[in-house]
C-alpha cells in the first residue's frame, strides 16, 4: 500500500509541476487512449448476428428463448419475435441442439412428414401434407444457395376436376432473406424460377413469383404484363446497340488512337410475333384418292360395256409460320473523328489537318463492315470529321475534370486524414516533450531545486570568457536538445535572482 501512495504521490507531484498546456495536452492524449481503446475492444467482442431459426411460433419462439437463457447465449429477436438470430460461430451449434433436444416442433419439414404412421387420415389431409412435404423440400434446397438466408415457399395447386376444364395449372411464390449486401440478378432469380417450376406438376417457371423480405418483386420482367415486355426489349435494344458500338469504337482506336473517335448507332428492332398458315395447292402433282369401275352386259347384243370413275386429290402443303422476335430492321450509324496535328512553326500551337477523302472512305468502309450496316434494308451512315475539344498529347491541353464530384466523393475522407495527421503528429511531439520531463530523476522539481540552489550558494557575477571550444559545445547541445534548452533558460528567466552586480552593470 505505501509503494502505491508513494507512486500516486510521485505522479501527482510530477503533474502538478507541467504547465498548462501540458497539462491540457496530456489530459487530452489519455481521453482520446481510453476512447480508442473502449471502441476497439468493443468492436472487436461484437459478434456477428445471424438468423437461427425464422417463422416461429410463439410456442417454439417462447422454448427456444428459455434454452438460450440456460446456455447463456446472445440472441437477438426480429420480425415480430418469430425470428431468432444468435453470434454465427454458434448458430450451427446451437441448430442441432436445439434440433436435438426437441425445442423446435414445427420448423421446415419436407417428405419425412410422412415416416410415422398415417392411418385415419381424410383425402384433404393427405393432400395438405403432400403440399406441405412439398413446400419444405423447395425450401430446404433454396436455401442452400449461397447468399440466402432463409427461404419460404407457398404452393397453390388446383385440384383437376373434369367438370373445369379451364382451370389454371399451378402457381407458386417464393420470398427470400437475403444476406447481407447479396442481390440477385435476374439469371439466379430465372433459375429458383426453374427449380420451382420442375419440382411441381403442372408448374410453369412464368407462374412462379419470386420476392424479397421488402416486398420488392425479383422475377425478370421478361415474365411481367406489357410494361414488363416493353422493359426487356428496351434492354435488348441497348444491348445490341452496345454491342456494335463498341465493335466500331475499338477498331477506330486501333487505327487512330484512344479517344480520337465517337460511335453512336440508332437500332430499330422489331419484336412483333405474328403467326400464320398457308396452304398451297399443286395441280401438277395428281394424287388418286379413289377409282372405281363397273361393267355391264347388254344383252341385245351380247357386248360387254365397261364404266369407271377416278376422284383424283391435288397435292397440299400447310405451312406454319412465326416471324422472328426481336429483327433488326434498320442500323443507324453515327461516327465522329479527329483529324491529325502536325507540330506549329518556332514552337507554336498544333495545327488541325483534317483528314483526307480516302482516308474518310476507308474509315466508313471498316466501320460498315463492323456493325454489319445492310443497304439493302435501308440502313445508314454517318460520318462527319472535326476537331475534338479534349486533351490530346501533343497541345497537352487537358480536360478539365469534375472537381465538384471528386469533391463530393472524397473531399470529406481527406480532411479527415489531414486532420488526424495533425493532431497525431501535435500530440506526438507534446507528449514525447512531457513525457521526457516527467521520467527524468525529480522530474520538473529536481530542475528548479538544482538551479534555485545555485543561485543561492553563489551570486551571478557576469559572464565568464568563452572561447570557441565552450561556445562550439553549447551550440551543440542546443542542436541536440531545443526543448531542453528552452526550460532551462525559462526557469532561469522567472527564478534567478540576478544580484546586485546585474543591477551595477544595469546602471552603467
Amino acid at each position: 500500500m505505501d509503494g502505491l501512495k508513494n507512486l500516486i504521490d510521485n505522479l501527482k507531484s510530477r503533474i502538478g509541476h507541467l504547465s498548462f498546456n501540458q497539462k491540457v495536452m496530456l489530459g487530452a492524449v489519455t481521453t482520446a487512449s481510453i476512447i480508442s481503446m473502449v471502441v476497439f475492444s468493443t468492436w472487436l467482442q461484437k459478434d456477428e448476428m445471424v438468423i437461427l431459426f425464422t417463422n416461429l411460433s410463439n410456442g417454439d419462439a417462447g422454448a427456444s428463448i428459455q434454452q438460450l437463457d440456460k446456455l447463456n447465449v446472445k440472441y437477438e429477436l426480429t420480425d415480430g419475435g418469430t425470428t431468432i438470430k444468435v453470434p454465427e460461430n454458434e448458430m450451427l451449434k446451437l441448430r442441432i441442439d436445439l434440433h436435438n433436444k426437441g425445442v423446435i416442433t414445427n420448423s421446415t419439414v419436407g417428405l419425412d412428414i410422412f415416416d410415422g404412421k398415417q392411418y385415419g387420415l381424410t383425402e384433404f389431409l393427405q393432400n395438405v401434407q403432400f403440399k406441405r412435404a412439398v413446400e419444405g423440400e423447395l425450401t430446404r434446397t433454396i436455401e442452400v444457395i449461397d447468399g440466402i438466408q432463409s427461404a419460404r415457399v407457398h404452393l397453390v395447386m388446383p385440384k383437376p376436376s373434369i367438370f373445369n376444364k379451364g382451370t389454371s395449372g399451378a402457381t407458386a411464390s417464393v420470398v427470400l432473406t437475403m444476406g447481407r449486401g447479396v442481390r440477385f440478378d435476374a439469371s439466379q432469380v430465372a433459375g429458383i424460377q426453374s427449380l420451382v417450376a420442375f419440382s411441381v406438376e403442372n408448374l410453369n417457371s412464368d407462374n412462379v413469383r419470386v420476392h424479397d423480405t421488402s416486398g420488392r418483386d425479383l422475377t425478370p420482367s421478361s415474365t411481367d404484363n406489357d410494361v414488363g415486355r416493353t422493359g426487356t426489349q428496351l434492354a435488348l435494344r441497348q444491348e445490341v446497340e452496345t454491342e456494335l458500338k463498341a465493335k466500331a469504337e475499338g477498331m477506330l482506336d486501333k487505327v487512330l488512337g484512344y479517344g480520337k473517335s465517337i460511335v453512336e448507332v440508332n437500332a430499330t428492332m422489331n419484336f412483333e410475333k405474328v403467326e400464320s398458315e398457308r396452304e398451297i395447292f399443286d395441280p401438277a402433282a395428281v394424287v388418286v384418292r379413289s377409282e372405281e369401275r363397273t361393267e355391264s352386259l347388254n344383252a341385245e347384243t351380247g357386248s360387254t360395256e365397261e364404266n369407271s370413275l377416278t376422284n383424283n386429290e391435288i397435292n397440299k402443303t400447310l405451312e406454319h409460320v412465326i416471324s422472328e422476335v426481336g429483327k433488326v430492321t434498320q442500323l443507324i450509324v453515327s461516327v465522329t473523328v479527329d483529324g491529325h496535328y502536325e507540330p506549329g512553326a518556332d514552337g507554336a500551337d498544333p495545327v488541325y489537318v483534317p483528314l483526307s477523302e480516302n482516308e474518310i472512305g476507308q474509315l466508313r468502309r471498316i466501320v460498315s463492315a463492323a456493325v454489319g450496316l445492310n443497304t439493302i434494308r435501308g440502313d445508314q451512315i454517318e460520318f462527319v470529321n472535326m476537331p475534338f475539344q479534349v486533351s490530346d498529347e501533343i497541345s497537352g491541353n487537358a480536360l478539365a475534370p469534375d472537381w465538384i464530384g471528386m469533391v463530393t466523393q472524397y473531399g470529406g475522407k481527406l480532411v479527415l486524414i489531414i486532420l488526424f495527421g495533425v493532431l497525431a503528429m501535435t500530440l506526438k511531439k507534446n507528449l514525447g516533450s512531457v513525457l521526457a520531463t516527467a521520467m527524468q530523476p525529480g522530474g520538473f522539481s529536481a530542475t528548479s531545486s538544482a538551479v534555485g540552489a545555485a543561485v543561492d550558494e553563489e551570486s551571478f557575477d557576469g559572464i565568464p570568457d568563452i572561447d570557441d571550444q565552450i561556445m562550439d559545445d553549447i551550440q551543440e547541445y542546443a542542436s541536440e536538445n531545443p526543448e531542453r534548452v528552452a526550460e532551462v533558460i525559462q526557469s532561469w528567466i522567472n527564478e534567478i535572482n540576478l544580484g546586485p552586480a546585474v543591477g551595477a552593470k544595469a546602471g552603467e
